[in-house]
């Protein structure tokens, strides 16, 4: 009996034992996702800053007009502005962007482009004034030129082009667009009062009657209804409808229905390969398919070209791009990653 108690404390002293090292456990891997967590940026996360990364061609780089360097932050609802430079940008949500010179782009809940081009690598959703792009972590294009019509190219994954139900403005819009209205000018009534005229009498003067034999006789000319001449039937045949005689057992022409024109998709989404374009007013046009020379030329153009460091996603836009076009050389050199030799050993047996 003496045993069996011992055993007993023994054994709820383990599950004791057990059940704390379990909570331990526990509350540690609890506290480690407590502290990542703030590091880890949902894919849906808002663009509420950037960080200016490199800057090529000249230093013209402006946030809010004010000449931009290296590490500098543009936050929300600020401007970043590019002259004759180029610059990459890191967004707080990890995505990486490359602007091109005289580019117009406002930070907040959207990447939003007013003029320019934009290479987007990452969860950023970028906007314009009429469309607003969703992505799911892919590398795609948004153009939009000086007339305001608007292109969106993807290198990579896919991208949701929807158009905006409203425009999308800022104050800075706003206060350029808006104008004063112009009061007309109150008019002075005149003091001078209008002259009054006492009639005359007029002169009299004889009237003429002519002789009857100047008067022309008055005849109206007899009023005939001109008579159409519809067509009848012939013996029960029918009767063309163009030049209204038999048809002479010939089938009859029959007008058909106008077709009733479709209405305009809001929302489209683009795959790897795909470009659309997109007018002022927002309407989007039909989807195209990337040729293998403008693909090339995308990845040979002034958003690739000359930066240190690369996209994070430049090994899936190679893969899609030997998808597309098989047996073409990719145009961008990726320099290979060199792996560590790890030095063999023997077992002691």
């Amino acid at each position: 009996m003496y045993l069996w108690n011992l055993f007993k404390k023994f054994s709820q002293k383990l599950v004791r034992q057990h059940r704390q090292k379990r909570l331990a456990f526990f509350f540690a891997g609890l506290c480690i996702f407590a502290l990542a967590a703030p590091q880890l940026a949902p894919a849906s996360a808002q663009s509420t800053q950037a960080t200016v990364q490199e800057i090529l061609d000249g230093n013209q780089v402006f946030i809010q007009n004010r000449q931009a360097s290296l590490n500098d932050v543009a936050k929300q609802q600020q401007q970043v502005r590019t002259g004759n430079s180029r610059t990459a940008l890191l967004f707080n949500t990890g995505a990486v962007a490359r602007l091109s010179a005289n580019s117009v782009l406002s930070i907040g809940q959207c990447a939003r482009l007013k003029r320019g081009t934009i290479l987007i690598n990452g969860a950023v959703n970028a906007c314009s004034s009429s469309i607003t792009t969703g992505v799911r972590g892919t590398t795609y294009l948004l153009e939009v030129d000086e007339s305001g019509n608007q292109q969106v190219k993807v290198l990579e994954g896919e991208v949701v082009v929807k158009r905006n139900a409203t425009p999308i403005t800022d104050e800075d819009d706003q206060a350029t667009t808006e104008t004063k209205p112009t009061t007309p000018k109150p008019t002075t009534p005149s003091t001078q009062k209008p002259s009054v005229t006492s009639p005359t009498t007029a002169p009299k003067f004889k009237q003429f009657v002519p002789s009857p034999s100047v008067i022309p006789p008055t005849t109206t000319p007899p009023t005939t209804t001109p008579r159409i001449n519809t067509p009848k039937p012939q013996d029960g045949k029918p009767v063309e409808p163009l030049n209204g005689k038999p048809a002479n057992d010939k089938p009859i022409l029959q007008m058909e229905k106008p077709i009733s024109p479709t209405k305009d998709s809001d929302e489209v989404v683009l795959k790897s390969g795909e470009k659309l374009e997109v007018d002022l007013g927002g309407a989007l046009g039909i989807i195209q398919k990337l040729s293998e020379k403008e693909f090339s030329a995308l990845l040979k153009g002034n958003l690739f070209e000359g930066f240190t460091n690369q996209i994070p996603g430049i090994d899936k836009v190679r893969a899609s791009f030997e998808g597309l076009f098989p047996g073409v050389n990719f145009p961008i050199s990726i320099p290979s990653i060199p792996t560590p030799s790890i030095p063999g050993f023997r077992l002691p047996f």
